[in-house]
């Protein structure tokens, strides 16, 4: 069985955080190559105009979530040492408020 990683000791907690660093920096970076980080495309997704980054990353998210049932169904991944944080609906919603707000204040 390979992952996770860092559990398994396969990596580093060090060399993980380099390769989530590096993997986050590449995210963002084709994000806005993509024009995703345009305050108008991020605006238009709440005037209800324009869904690119809307269906972009919902398809991440499902992308993702498809490879991770996979690699457990084919044995590389062990889902029960994945963490899996507890969901707070209000405190999440608020903050999710929060930065609605602010994108939508920022690309007024």
């Amino acid at each position: 069985m390979m992952g996770p990683l860092i559990p398994n000791e396969i990596l580093t907690p060090e060399i993980g955080l380099g390769f989530a660093l590096v993997a986050g920096l590449l995210f963002g970076f084709f994000l806005e190559r993509a024009g995703f980080g345009s305050a108008r495309k991020l605006t238009a997704i709440f005037y209800f105009r324009d869904f690119a980054l809307l269906r972009v990353m919902f398809t991440a998210v499902v992308v993702g979530a498809v490879g991770l049932l996979l690699l457990g169904a084919a044995g590389q991944i062990d889902l029960g040492m994945l963490a899996i944080p507890g969901t707070y609906l209000w405190p999440q919603a608020l903050g999710g408020l929060l930065i609605g707000l602010g994108f939508v204040i920022g690309g007024y």
